[in-house]
């Protein structure tokens, strides 16, 4: 399982819930939403939560890039969804990536690469 925390502005109109019903995905009891492929899973949970587990200086970093960020923690299996989800999400969304390994990036800098060259990595490449 692989994990990932999409931030995006907290008026964007564009949700990554809204992109997974729209592709077969269903909402679960703990109020996340599951999508389903052949050979792959995608969870998405929106939870203002995931910003308690920011130190102050990933706070700082964040808020430069993201005035008022909403959260959505993502988990998968397989690069199939979570790659389309990342094409999927506008650039007007503001969006902003966590890959949890120090790497705070916008979506504009990572939605060209190919996810395993800065899903696990500290830089882009």
């Amino acid at each position: 399982m692989n994990t990932l925390v999409l931030l995006l502005k907290r008026d964007s109109v564009w949700s990554p819930e809204t992109w997974a019903m729209q592709h077969g995905g269903e909402r679960g009891v703990g109020g996340q939403v599951m999508i389903e492929g052949q050979s792959s899973w995608l969870s998405i949970l929106r939870d203002d939560r995931v910003l308690d587990e920011y130190d102050d200086e990933e706070r700082s970093e964040l808020s430069a890039m993201l005035a008022e960020p909403m959260p959505f923690l993502l988990e998968w299996k397989g690069s199939d969804l979570i790659e389309a989800l990342i094409r999927a999400v506008p650039f007007e969304s503001g969006a902003v990536v966590d890959n949890d390994h120090g790497l705070l990036a916008s979506i504009q800098a990572i939605r060209d690469l190919p996810l395993g060259s800065w899903v696990r990595e500290r830089t882009l490449p």
